[in-house]
């Protein structure tokens, strides 16, 4: 029992150091005189910091249901005397449950003429009430709270932005969607480090529990209250006995971020994401851009949303499906994709100018631009500006072949591998590489894997993994992706497709198991991790498939690799021996890649040159990113 403590205190201490926002250490995007972001950053200069701060700590807040909650004011002062300045400001409010979060984290806005307030989550800190984990009522709360925040906090000038990463993040949906009509009291929001999925991208991967798994077993740690450690308890168990809790029902859809973006564009507050390439959000991110995008060119709800014929598959599809070329988009959505994992790279002089751009009405040219998009590309460290989710038009597959290859060309035959379910090894992974890429290449979007495939047992588990391997031979991983097949059924109303119709994000259902005939060939279409990656000059991807993510990657309590089968899972994958066909009379096992020429997001790259600047360089008629040329057709 000792070292399984033992053992789990070192995970959460890794963990925080890695994602200091999520496990309650204070959450604070880099504050700067002037934003430190490479270009794109532009020249937009942040006011010098006018007024100094003071603190009103633990304020009570008693909730309608008489449940009192606790939050931190900080307000603008008087430099020079101290005293509080008379406003009348604007606020910007978070929510958390964290325990350590600084009363002093919003000080570089109330600095510039913003009232800052941090609320207590019910359950947590000194919060009154028992915890719910993202429950109806915390959404009630959260609505609740930003109403006093605009009518009854001294010197408010009576609007609202929300501000806060990863549980703040979230937070920020379930409160809007709460405040209903009294949505119009927020001017805008900054979401950052969070998406449209939960269930799909940070607790599972193709249904199998990630490490975050292990996370609700801290809750009690992180967060102080009473209730916590019970329902972290709770809640981790039910799923590793395969409960109810280990499938995309109730509990989950309704925690699920994307299932209100109806509700967000019907509030019409803008709203700028911020993400990174690591994040556990990294994906769905993303893809709340593109549902947000799609529901305004969509011109917000129709009467048929809940009809129950073919027309509600129809508005689903125009949802949640990828984004459209020929559709308007507006630069009240926008998102910036950093580098680095979980809260990394925001900057506070971003934020605070889109703050100032929707809450203050400062001219900052922030919303002007058609490229919502801003994406620091990894391998090259290049900022590109772009407009529509995915990229690509036309994705190109790469087709398995004999002798470990990838080729462009579908050349039939009957080979075939074989692997065993196990830690990565010898007889546990195989390998595919693409061809060199003389003049290297680029990867802008979500991968997708398409795998005919056999299974001695009542299931079967693949990981795919794409490599870059560079011309020295150093080897970068780039995206992952796992499938079960008892949960591998898609949701066809939910894909993503190219032009050529080829899948380019599967949306699995994950509501109930479906197992396999111990023999029988089945196909697999699954999501893997987007990515925007160059791929330098003698360049190649590499294909790799594996049955278990590698233990020691599964340390940490956040994550989002297939690390803890549940028991019911472990019970049908034990022992079986996994067999992928490169050719069947089916179809032929891919890997499908948002795959551009070399170079494709080039740049004026000047000072001038701001995030939300329309780059005609990148976005011209010609422009190789934009066109679905291949780099092997550039």
């Amino acid at each position: 029992m000792k070292s399984n403590i033992a053992r789990r205190t070192r995970a959460l201490l890794s963990a925080a150091a890695l994602y200091g926002g999520a496990l309650g250490m204070v959450w604070a995007p880099a504050a700067s005189a002037q934003a430190q972001t490479p270009w794109p950053g532009g020249t937009w200069t942040p006011e010098a910091a006018s007024y100094g701060t003071a603190q009103d700590l633990q304020q009570s807040v008693t909730m309608d249901d008489g449940v009192v909650l606790k939050a931190d004011i900080s307000y603008p002062t008087n430099p020079a005397t101290g005293a509080r300045a008379p406003g009348p400001f604007p606020v910007l409010f978070t929510l958390t449950p964290y325990l350590g979060t600084s009363a002093k984290q919003g000080d570089y806005f109330v600095q510039r003429g913003y009232i800052f307030i941090t609320g207590y989550i019910r359950g947590t800190n000194a919060s009154g009430g028992n915890f719910g984990f993202f429950s109806d009522r915390d959404a009630k709360d959260g609505a609740e709270l930003v109403q006093w925040a605009a009518t009854k906090v001294q010197n408010s000038n009576g609007t609202v932005g929300l501000w806060g990463g990863s549980y703040g993040g979230l937070d920020q949906i379930y409160t809007v969607a709460a405040l209903g009509p009294n949505s119009s009291l927020v001017k805008a929001m900054t979401p950052s480090c969070f998406g449209a999925e939960f269930y799909r991208e940070t607790y599972f991967d193709g249904g199998i529990p990630t490490a975050t798994e292990q996370f609700p077993l801290h809750f009690q740690q992180l967060m102080g209250g009473t209730t916590t450690a019970a329902y972290g308890n709770a809640m981790y168990n039910d799923i590793a006995a395969g409960g109810e809790k280990a499938y995309d029902l109730n509990f989950w859809q309704t925690r699920t971020p994307g299932n209100y973006v109806k509700q967000m564009v019907e509030a019409d507050i803008p709203m700028l994401i911020w993400s990174s390439n690591l994040d556990i959000y990294a994906r769905s991110s993303l893809e709340f851009y593109a549902y947000l995008q799609n529901a305004y060119a969509r011109g917000n709800t129709h009467k048929d949303d809940d009809a129950d014929d073919g027309s509600r598959s129809e508005h689903i599809k125009a949802i949640y499906g990828p984004m459209q070329r020929n559709k308007p988009v507006t630069p009240r959505y926008q998102i910036i994709i950093s580098q680095g994992g979980h809260c990394a790279g925001e900057d506070q002089a971003i934020q605070l100018e889109w703050f100032d751009t929707w809450v203050k009405g400062i001219k900052t040219g922030m919303d002007q631009t058609q490229r919502p998009i801003h994406v620091h590309e990894v391998i090259s460290n290049n900022w590109f500006n772009t407009t529509y989710y995915p990229v690509v038009p036309t994705y190109t597959q790469y087709f398995l072949n004999a002798l470990g290859q990838l080729s462009t060309a579908n050349k039939k035959d009957n080979t075939q591998d074989t692997i065993a379910w196990g830690q990565p090894g010898p007889n546990t992974t195989v390998q595919y590489d693409g061809p060199v890429l003389p003049t290297g290449g680029t990867l802008a979007g979500p991968i997708s894997a398409s795998v005919f495939a056999s299974s001695t047992t009542a299931n079967l588990e693949l990981i795919a993994t794409v490599e870059l391997v560079k011309a020295d031979g150093t080897v970068t991983s780039l995206s992952h992706g796992a499938v079960l097949s008892s949960l591998s059924a898609n949701v066809e109303d939910r894909l993503w497709s190219d032009d050529n119709g080829t899948p380019v994000r599967p949306y699995g259902a994950y509501n109930h198991d479906s197992f396999v005939t111990a023999g029988k060939v089945q196909e697999y279409d699954w999501a893997m991790q987007p990515i925007f990656a160059q791929i330098p000059p003698g360049g190649k991807l590499r294909l790799v498939f594996t049955t278990q993510t590698p233990t020691s990657k599964c340390q940490s309590i956040l994550g989002t690799d297939a690390c803890y089968p549940t028991t019911p899972q472990n019970a049908t994958l034990g022992g079986g021996m996994f067999t992928i066909y490169h050719h069947t009379e089916e179809g032929s096992s891919s890997i499908n890649l948002p795959l551009l020429p070399a170079n494709c997001w080039q740049t004026t790259a000047t000072a001038s040159d701001p995030y939300w600047a329309n780059d005609s360089i990148v976005h011209g008629a010609n422009a190789p990113c934009q066109m679905g040329k291949t780099a092997q057709n550039p």
